[in-house]
């Protein structure tokens, strides 16, 4: 991914347009959640709120961040209207996105 974030040490952040890949990177399963929103303030408010909640994870203990932070994703979420698929991606998928 070209243009990926780190938001922080376990997720890094990819945006193109109204589209969303949000890399959790210390999982086993290397898990990528993409998000697709139906407009455009829906998906500005989803990207600055994911950044704004690393703030907040840092103060939960490291084993739980990467959990907490899709639990909170996807309350966030609740009542917009979005699309989300959960992949895995194999390490070497997961180690190419964060040296781009």
């Amino acid at each position: 991914m070209p243009n990926l974030e780190m938001i922080a040490p376990y997720c890094g952040l990819s945006r193109y347009e109204r589209r969303f890949f949000v890399y959790y990177l210390k999982t086993e399963d290397n898990v990528r959640r993409e998000y697709l929103f139906k407009n455009d303030k829906d998906a500005d408010n989803f990207y600055n709120a994911v950044k704004n909640l690393t703030a907040f994870i840092a103060n939960v203990p490291a084993r739980k961040r990467e959990l907490y932070h899709q639990e909170f994703s996807d309350l966030l979420l609740k009542e917009v209207d979005h699309k989300l698929t959960i992949r895995t991606t194999s390490p070497d998928e997961a180690a190419i996105a964060i040296e781009a």
